[in-house]
């Protein structure tokens, strides 16, 4: 099963909140005859609603008209007993007034919601925005990740695997996993080790607190070449270099050498903690632009790379997976579910036989 997208399980999530509402996800990218990111069901003790999820990246007051449109458009398309839901990140005031407006039904991430329908009538603004503090840290996550990228790990006699790959001490890991224990990610087993509970669920958690914590702790910035240099002769360069300089290529560049699929149209690079990033831009002649499409991260613990054998040094999957889902347009969508049952599956397979 392919895990749902961070922004879909944080939307859920907050539509669960709800007295007497459950859904289920069904996670297909074709319904209806149509391109999608899933078929969303809604439980009330009265009824069943099904939805077409789409998933669309942040909507400003720039993009909402374009937004609406396509929805409306989808919804012709679709069967009378099934509607379109829009799911996306943060809603300002003025957009949310205009999908209200246009009748879209939506939920976004801090918990606003629309639906409405026939059956359903919901409609949620949220007082703050202010979200509750995690009991996940971004030590946690980076242990999570350890655990992710090898299950098998948390069968070893001592901790020192663990703290290599997370770059974090003992005492953190030995208290990340009782958090994620405690919060049903991992089983405790009776010789004291631990195994994944639910890897999909893990890995969905791990994704969303990339996203929302441990990318922010590491980025470093967001670049745009200074001239109009074409975007391949970066890839190349950038390739050259990372081969003597400890880098990892991840994002859309590091998911087309790893699955054979897509066309780039940006980069995410992953330098050493010690590494100045300015050495990086100044080779490549970059200056900083945070609509650029080339993003430079610290990378953390020691094993952010892949494991695979490849001849150019790619980011481990996890951390490409989580980048693609910064942006879920349709090219993406495709790269990401091959990169998953390429190479994330077979570790699901692994905790599922731990």
């Amino acid at each position: 099963m392919q895990p749902k997208h961070p922004w879909l399980q944080k939307c859920i999530q907050k539509l669960e909140e709800l007295p007497q509402i459950e859904t289920t996800t069904i996670i297909e990218p074709f319904l209806e005859n149509t391109l999608a990111d899933g078929l969303l069901t809604i439980y009330t003790p009265y009824n069943k609603i099904q939805y077409i999820v789409e998933i669309k990246a942040p909507i400003t007051l720039d993009t909402v008209d374009t937004n609406i449109n396509y929805i409306h458009h989808l919804q012709e398309k679709l069967r009378n007993d099934k509607r379109t839901l829009l799911i996306t990140n943060a809603l300002s005031d003025a957009v949310m007034d205009s999908l209200l407006e246009n009748n879209i039904e939506f939920i976004d991430t801090t918990g606003n919601i629309y639906l409405n329908n026939s059956s359903l009538y919901i409609l949620v603004r949220s007082s703050s925005t202010q979200r509750k503090k995690s009991k996940i840290t971004t030590s946690t996550l980076k242990v999570a990740y350890a655990i992710l990228q090898d299950p098998y790990i948390l069968q070893y006699p001592t901790l020192e695997m663990i703290v290599n790959v997370a770059g974090v001490d003992s005492k953190t890991v030995k208290r990340s996993l009782e958090t994620l224990y405690q919060l049903n990610y991992l089983q405790r087993q009776r010789n004291g080790t631990y195994r994944i509970e639910n890897y999909t669920k893990l890995l969905e958690r791990w994704e969303m607190g990339y996203i929302e914590n441990l990318r922010r702790e590491i980025l470093i910035g967001t670049f745009s070449t200074r001239e109009n240099i074409d975007f391949n002769d970066i890839s190349k360069q950038i390739l050259e270099i990372a081969q003597n300089q400890k880098i990892i290529i991840g994002g859309e560049l590091g998911a087309a050498i790893i699955t054979g699929y897509l066309k780039p149209i940006s980069m995410t690079i992953h330098i050493p903690e010690e590494y100045n990033y300015r050495a990086i831009t100044a080779m490549l002649r970059l200056t900083p632009d945070p609509k650029g499409n080339i993003i430079i991260l610290k990378q953390f613990g020691n094993q952010n790379q892949t494991k695979y054998h490849l001849p150019e040094p790619v980011a481990d999957p996890l951390l490409i997976h989580a980048e693609l889902s910064l942006n879920p347009d349709t090219r993406l969508k495709e790269t990401a579910k091959r990169l998953y049952e390429k190479y994330i599956i077979t570790r699901q397979e692994i905790a599922e036989m731990v």
